[in-house]
């Protein structure tokens, strides 16, 4: 978890991760434009991000500075579905789907039940991009306003944890199930992230097809500290809830498929990042009883977690109405309607209200936290 050094001594960098959590990930861009308010000044040399936050990662990493989040937020606040995907009609759906089911060999790249043409187009017009190279990221980390960035997905073919990694001077790591690899950045790697098994199209990369790096990735925290690291703040978009919280049901009677779907993406998606950080808590108090000449270049490194006051799964129970579409079938037949929790629905709702809201609560759980991200921004190793 910790990463090593033959002084023990470290020039402070601060590391960002991103997490994932589709239509969610605007709570980031709140969290974000706060700190910008904050800091306007204050760059990130490390960013990275896995599914929904690889996007946010890709704005930050083409505009670093945290004075840039507000750009950020108009660009949350321009979406709707239609920006991000569009669906089939359900007759030709149900076509196609049945037409697989006999012939596997009619399945090609485009066999999911969304297609993500708009969100591709959404974000060549608003990145710096050339033959879909991000080039802003390539002439940020040559100025050195931005240290590394990294990005991760699933490669299918392997079932491996792939991070694509660009900066200076990086080396790449190799672990039984995931790796580190050093590319130029493109917008198809931070597609891939993004890629929903079944519900985004998988993207074709050098030869290989990938998608949600979220689906096997056990440490989050790792490339950020495989990148050198020394402090990490994290944005996650599930809140912490007590106890007692947990323990209140959200549906009853027999779990409707909707409820059973989004404990699984939850599994998924956001568990392995609250274990991740759990973990770098009790290995940091660790450290610390060590005396540090016998710590073996082991070191403690400082973590900021941040996550929603609210509940954004609960949030979306209120907007499931206004869904559209393939979406608004979905909730149909998962029977979204059973349950007050339809975490499953926050991941696909870009309904402008429903962003606007997270996006809204990013901002103002940032603003009770001042004192808290001041200290860490200004701390001195």
């Amino acid at each position: 978890m910790t990463s090593r050094t033959s002084t023990g001594q470290h020039e402070r960098q601060i590391g960002l991760l991103l997490s994932g959590g589709g239509a969610r990930a605007g709570y980031q861009a709140g969290v974000l434009q706060y700190m910008g308010e904050l800091a306007p000044e204050f760059t990130v040399p490390i960013i990275t991000g896995v599914s929904a936050g690889a996007i946010n990662a890709a704005f930050l990493a083409s505009y670093p500075g945290l004075k840039e989040a507000s750009r950020l937020v108009e660009h949350w606040q321009e979406l709707d579905e239609r920006q991000v995907f569009k669906a089939e009609s359900l007759l030709s759906l149900v076509r196609r789907f049945s037409q697989g089911a006999r012939d596997p060999r009619i399945y090609g790249a485009s066999d999911a039940l969304l297609d993500t043409a708009p969100l591709k187009a959404f974000l060549e017009a608003r990145l710096p991009c050339k033959d879909g190279v991000l080039t802003a990221i390539g002439d940020n980390i040559a100025r050195g306003t931005l240290f590394a960035v990294c990005v991760t997905a699933t490669r299918f073919s392997t079932g491996q944890t792939v991070s694509w990694v660009q900066g200076r001077g990086l080396e790449e790591w190799k672990r039984p199930t995931r790796v580190g690899v050093q590319v130029e950045l493109t917008l198809d790697h931070f597609l891939a992230s993004t890629a929903l098994p079944l519900i985004f199209p998988a993207i074709r990369i050098d030869g290989d097809w990938y998608g949600d790096g979220g689906i096997r990735l056990r440490a989050p925290l790792a490339p950020a500290i495989h990148l050198g690291a020394t402090d990490i703040i994290v944005i996650s978009t599930r809140k912490q809830r007590a106890a007692a919280e947990v323990a209140i049901p959200v549906t009853t009677g027999y779990p409707p498929a909707a409820q059973i779907v989004g404990m699984l993406l939850n599994a998924v998606f956001l568990d392995t990042l609250d274990h991740d950080v759990l973990t770098l808590k009790r290995i940091n108090a660790l450290v610390r009883r060590i005396p540090p000449a016998q710590r073996l270049g082991l070191r403690e490194i400082r973590c900021l977690c941040i996550d929603p006051s609210e509940d954004l799964g609960k949030l979306a129970s209120a907007y499931k109405l206004r869904a559209k579409g393939a979406i608004r079938l979905l909730n149909r037949l998962l029977g979204t309607e059973h349950t007050e929790s339809p975490d499953w629905l926050s991941l696909l709702l870009f309904n402008p209200e429903y962003l606007s809201a997270t996006i809204q609560i990013g901002w103002d759980d940032a603003r009770r936290m001042k004192d808290t991200i001041e200290s860490f921004l200004e701390a001195r190793s």
